[in-house]
């Protein structure tokens, strides 16, 4: 059955780095501030979403050109052109789907020539951070936004590729006919994919198989 539609997550599967909150973290000395924040979601004791407003609110004030330079120096993933390149010879739409936020995964979204993308929404005015996030992609939060994803695009689920790295992943995988987990981060996430791959240089080999 050939694949209509691919979704991919970004961080540490199109881009090297896989965490951004952590990297914008380290560069503005926020580290202990960010690892508060998550251990606090961890253990239940904020959601989310106030979890997002933290870390944003960590970095009020800050660039938004510094940042987007910071996030454009990390590196591509190795084969990822040549992947996204691929699909689009097949004349197989990609969008990215992300727990990130806009300033990251707006950019490559445009690089790779993506059909379409969806990620947090880190808030600006007049080139700062103002401290602010929009949750559109909440933590483990992406099988209904898949769902939605492809009713969109009008496809068959089972005609669907989600291409993942965490255990955020997994709900997305479970709402398509096909999974490839780059570099599994956990054995869940390797369990939960049909094949698993340390970068994405046989991504078209394997996109190719499952066709």
């Amino acid at each position: 059955m050939p694949i209509e539609l691919v979704i991919f997550d970004v961080d540490g599967v199109l881009k090297e780095v896989v965490d951004p909150y952590s990297l914008l973290h380290r560069h503005f000395g926020t580290e202990e501030e960010g690892r508060r924040h998550f251990q606090a979601f961890r253990n239940g004791y904020i959601t989310y979403h106030e979890f997002a407003q933290l870390d944003a609110w960590s970095w009020r004030g800050r660039s938004v050109d510094e940042i987007k330079g910071l996030l454009r120096s990390t590196p591509y993933a190795s084969g990822a052109f040549e992947a996204v390149a691929g699909l689009r010879s097949r004349g197989i739409p990609y969008v990215l789907l992300s727990s990130g936020f806009d300033l990251n995964v707006e950019d490559v979204a445009v690089e790779l020539k993506a059909h379409g993308w969806c990620a947090n929404i880190l808030h600006r005015d007049r080139g700062r951070i103002v401290g602010r996030m929009t949750v559109r992609v909440p933590y483990a939060g992406k099988g209904p936004i898949v769902q939605e994803i492809i009713r969109r695009w009008h496809v068959d689920p089972a005609r669907v590729l989600a291409v993942g790295d965490s255990d955020t992943d997994i709900r997305m995988f479970e709402q398509v006919g096909h999974a490839v987990a780059v570099q599994p981060r956990s054995e869940a996430v390797f369990r939960a994919a049909d094949a698993a791959l340390p970068d994405l240089q046989q991504f078209l080999t394997i996109l190719d198989h499952f066709s």
